[in-house]
């Protein structure tokens, strides 16, 4: 069904798709008071801030074949896989190690420490017309970028890079392909969370109108499946409060020379001897010697690292509360 206004002709569609969008916008927030972190910490435990990853942007993670957003906006947009090994009589995973080559075993032959190190079956070019807006997103926990397919699932990649107990964030490292015959054809997850010595979770990412949609409703069963069959653990993410997701994108934009962060951030411990409004701490830190718009830069990169907490629910600003994550509130 067509619901532009006939008056604003050939830019009709256009405009009920924004006017769709504004009325999102204001919606009601069905994740408000959601801690986006449970479900994670429900899997791999707390972790520790202390062992957590926490690269700087560098080339050093660098690889031609690990993003691809520039590829051609036609033609194949998965790597290739060889028909003859991917149907099988059981379901077979395929992966890559270059970018180029697939690998194809059996879904009990697969060792599952390949996902440390495989590389997207699936590139991130745009094309036109499309719906979702494939993009790039740099992550702290893999100190490079890892491809994402919507700005949805680049939320999502947020959320478990701030979490502390993932160390390894996979973007579509495998796809499943199914026996002839069978209810479903082939899938390629949208990541793959890791933590040393705890069993991988695998996410695919959907809005809650699209975990809703009758086909993906009858596929997720045979997913959900083989990826157990496979030992791993299987999650569909579908959102994060609009409050927290702004926090967070705050937050990650924080950036401190790890020499300052190690000498400073003892002293902010030090000074935040209990719960303050970030201005009062970036004050007593200015008063020590740290330029004061270097300590907000500072707070807010130990609030990315978990060194302090603050309510993600609420507006961030210099007036929030902070306290040391080793205290009481």
């Amino acid at each position: 069904m067509n619901d532009s206004p006939d008056w604003a002709g050939e830019h009709g569609e256009e405009l009920a798709r924004r006017s769709k969008r504004k009325a999102q916008a204001s919606a009601p927030d069905p994740f408000e008071h959601v801690d986006p972190l449970e479900v994670f910490t429900d899997w791999f435990g707390p972790g520790d801030p202390a062992s957590k990853p926490a690269f700087d942007p560098s080339f050093a993670g660098w690889h031609p074949r690990r993003l691809r957003v520039g590829s051609p906006s036609r033609g194949r947009r998965r790597l290739e896989i060889d028909p003859a090994l991917g149907v099988q009589d059981v379901v077979t995973v395929s992966y890559s190690l270059d970018g180029r080559h697939v690998e194809t075993e059996r879904f009990n032959d697969f060792d599952l420490n390949t996902l440390w190190s495989a590389l997207p079956m699936r590139n991130f070019a745009r094309r036109l017309e499309q719906e979702n807006k494939p993009v790039g997103t740099w992550l702290h926990t893999n100190g490079h970028h890892v491809g994402c397919e919507s700005h949805h699932e680049r939320t999502m990649m947020t959320v478990v890079d701030f979490h502390p107990a993932i160390h390894r964030i996979a973007g579509q490292p495998f796809t499943l392909t199914w026996p002839k015959g069978s209810p479903a054809v082939s899938h390629t997850p949208d990541s793959v969370l890791l933590s040393p010595g705890r069993i991988p979770l695998v996410v695919d990412v959907k809005t809650p109108e699209d975990a809703a949609d009758a086909d993906w409703v009858a596929k997720r069963p045979h997913v959900e499946a083989a990826v157990h069959a496979m030992g791993m653990g299987y999650l569909v993410w579908m959102g994060i409060s609009r409050r927290y997701r702004r926090n967070l994108e705050l937050l990650t934009e924080a950036r401190v020379p790890d020499e300052s962060y190690t000498l400073w951030s003892v002293t902010a411990l030090e000074l935040c001897d209990k719960a303050l409004p970030v201005r009062v701490l970036a004050e007593r830190l200015a008063a020590s010697g740290y330029r004061l718009e270097w300590a907000l830069m500072l707070i807010r990169r130990m609030l990315w690292r978990r060194a302090l907490l603050t309510d993600m629910f609420g507006p961030f600003d210099s007036m929030s509360i902070v306290w040391r994550a080793d205290a009481e509130h």
